[in-house]
């Protein structure tokens, strides 16, 4: 059957979860830490405090020592996904009636698969690191900030670190970017690292598959709510090596006729199969093939763009209820909650979509 990247992202939604339970739980952490003492009349607060940053790396590295182990099993996840793209192509090849050269393709296989799981593995372990430093730097603008307001007097040292905390509550554990330059907060960022680590292994192995069997044409499917990016490579027909030149003439079902648009790589390279993309790619039997047509749908990518909007809203404010300092500020987090959580119940009553929940989740511990 046709490979699709959005085959594997279920590992993805898991990953997104244990980050994003990961991140508020360290905002908790350094919320605890500032307001231990917070009011007493101490001249040496500010020392005090930051002399408390080893224990707080210490609580951060356990959190981390539990996305490792998520780290190396999202390697194992990136070899399912090759596999299972690689089983796809076969039945394929078994439905088209090709012959398969099975010992060159496991030589293949077992090289790409090593390749894709080292990748994804130091995507992850790299945003461990930054993790690390994200939380000792938010600590100590904490404190700073609350060490300089209560010196210039423009508020007491509770409520500048509160101010504080609830700015960098809205923004997360940011400064995380792909290989496009593309800035990520921290639970996004790790599910988009491990969607695309699957989905391109389920693809992969599903190309070096047909490639083993001396198949060389793919079609790209419709997909509905489908980005600007990928919208253009609707029902192309591509070449996995790019033997097959540019505008070569293809039969399809029908006496239809088509022509190769390009490589699979080129419309990689353009935005095809980037993260939540849903486009299908199946191979070509000339003569049998049936000829697809995509058919635009900009109100759901729209629709599907509010809903991000939505669920951002959520998890910010659930955010702001994890580093708040008083019952004051947790009492105005959860009302913001539930005012974002009524706008989403809106959302899908009046578009009727699906509603996602483990995108809204964040702090389940």
């Amino acid at each position: 059957m046709p490979v699709s990247p959005a085959d594997h992202e279920a590992y993805a939604a898991e990953v997104r979860r244990a980050y994003a339970d990961a991140e508020t739980a360290i905002l908790a952490r350094i919320a605890r830490r500032v307001a231990q003492g917070i009011d007493a009349d101490d001249e040496h607060w500010t020392e005090r405090k930051l002399a408390e940053i080893r224990r707080l790396r210490q609580e951060v590295e356990a959190e981390l020592r539990a996305l490792g182990r998520i780290a190396v099993a999202a390697g194992q996840a990136v070899a399912e996904a090759y596999e299972a793209g690689a089983r796809e192509a076969q039945e394929d090849l078994a439905a088209a009636q090709v012959e398969v050269a099975q010992v060159a393709w496991q030589v293949t296989s077992r090289a790409a698969v090593e390749t894709l799981v080292a990748a994804a593995v130091e995507a992850l372990q790299a945003a461990h690191l930054r993790i690390l430093r994200a939380a000792e730097d938010i600590y100590r603008q904490v404190i700073y900030e609350a060490a300089r307001m209560v010196v210039t007097g423009v508020m007491t040292r509770r409520e500048a670190a509160a101010r504080a905390l609830a700015d960098f509550a809205d923004r997360g554990i940011t400064g995380f970017r792909d290989r496009a330059g593309r800035a990520w907060d921290l639970a996004s960022y790790a599910e988009m690292a491990v969607r695309s680590a699957t989905g391109q292994a389920a693809v992969q192995g599903h190309v070096d598959r047909l490639a083993a069997a001396g198949r060389d044409l793919v079609i790209v499917s419709d997909s509905p709510e489908e980005c600007p990016l990928c919208r253009p490579w609707e029902g192309k027909v591509l070449s996995i090596s790019g033997a097959t030149p540019r505008g070569s003439r293809v039969q399809l079902r029908g006496r239809s006729w088509t022509t190769v648009a390009g490589t699979l790589q080129e419309a990689i390279g353009a935005g095809l199969f980037h993260p939540n993309c849903t486009h299908r790619l199946g191979l070509v039997v000339e003569g049998l093939t049936q000829p697809l047509r995509g058919v635009a749908n900009p109100q759901g990518y729209e629709e599907r763009q509010q809903q991000r909007y939505l669920e951002r809203q959520i998890r910010k404010w659930k955010r702001r209820e994890a580093a708040a300092i008083t019952e004051d500020e947790r009492r105005k987090a959860r009302a913001k909650v539930r005012e974002w959580q009524a706008r989403m119940r809106e959302f899908i009553d009046e578009t009727d979509r699906r509603r996602l929940y483990y995108r809204e989740q964040i702090g389940a511990r």
